[in-house]
């Protein structure tokens, strides 16, 4: 089974990254902070997502919504495959 993620942004500073997930979930979606080190700069950084989602045709759909609302482009991870 592969597990997607919708990743909206990536800020560097964890204040950035929580108002832009608050702003998210304002408009309905289950938006999440999640920390990635950024190995090859040595830096911390502080990624918005929403979902894990099972199937790709569904995270696809939200992904649209959320572009179509917030003008952003974003794209499909897969966080997983088992």
């Amino acid at each position: 089974t592969t597990v997607y993620a919708i990743q909206i942004s990536a800020w560097p500073s964890l204040e950035e990254a929580r108002m832009h997930q608050l702003s998210l979930i304002d408009e309905g979606f289950d938006a999440y902070t999640q920390r990635f080190y950024f190995q090859k700069k040595d830096e911390v950084w502080y990624r918005v997502r929403v979902g894990n989602f099972s199937n790709r045709d569904k995270a696809l759909t939200v992904k649209k919504q959320i572009e179509s609302l917030s003008g952003i482009i974003t794209w499909l991870d897969v966080v997983s495959t088992k």
